[in-house]
């Protein structure tokens, strides 16, 4: 049988920093409001790992992040303002690499998304992306969200995979690296870009490449 890869969705297959980015300064464009784009993911990054300590609905955690980003730079949002981020994921663009990547890995190993959403979410990126997934795991089906080491039990007792055979590849060393490396897991990281969107944190993962098309490119490195 095929090895397994999972993969993070956002950030490593969808440019969620884009997303994320384009939503919140239209926001800010309107009030007239200039602010650097590090400066917001950074904020977002604060919000959304402190919003999702506690199990909630992903849409409710990043209304919550919309109202909190709103309360920290002082601006009054409408009711509506605060489901933009919500609204905005089916727009979030792939990555240019993603889905030839994807398709070219899937050759080699059985695929499988492990990511921080609800199911409706990530069932609508995966039709706009293209690709058929062997495993689809989420935090809705957990109840947690990545970091949390339930999410990658769960996704190994969903997946039937010994530790040998799954390579998790991701962006985000805080929510995926890291805990993955904890359980064993043999771990790939896609230098997307910096931290981004997500909270800075530090470790080594065992592959290191500077793209998806990268990784597919080398796959058979992978040991």
């Amino acid at each position: 049988m095929k090895p397994v890869m999972s993969f993070d969705c956002y950030g490593t297959l969808i440019d969620w920093e884009e997303g994320i980015w384009n939503t919140i300064n239209k926001i800010l464009a309107r009030r007239g409001i200039n602010k650097r784009r590090e400066s917001i993911l950074s904020l977002y990054a604060q919000i959304e790992s402190r919003a999702e300590k506690e199990y909630k609905p992903y849409k409710e955690i990043l209304k919550e992040v919309m109202g909190e980003i709103g309360r920290v730079l002082g601006i009054k949002l409408e009711e509506e303002e605060k489901y933009a981020l919500v609204k905005s994921i089916p727009n979030w663009p792939a990555f240019s690499d993603s889905k030839n990547a994807l398709m070219r890995i899937k050759e080699d190993f059985r695929i499988a998304i492990i990511s921080n959403v609800d199911n409706d979410i990530i069932e609508e990126t995966i039709k706009n992306l293209g690709v058929d997934f062997d495993f689809i795991i989420t935090a809705e089906m957990v109840r947690a969200y990545k970091p949390d080491l339930r999410v990658f039990k769960y996704a190994k007792d969903i997946m039937q995979v010994d530790k040998s055979n799954w390579f998790h590849t991701a962006q985000s060393i805080y929510h995926d690296i890291i805990p993955a490396k904890k359980l064993g897991v043999k771990t790939v990281w896609i230098k997307r870009r910096g931290f981004g969107a997500t909270p800075p944190a530090n470790t080594k993962a065992d592959f290191n490449f500077l793209s998806l098309e990268d990784l597919a490119n080398n796959i058979g490195s992978l040991k």
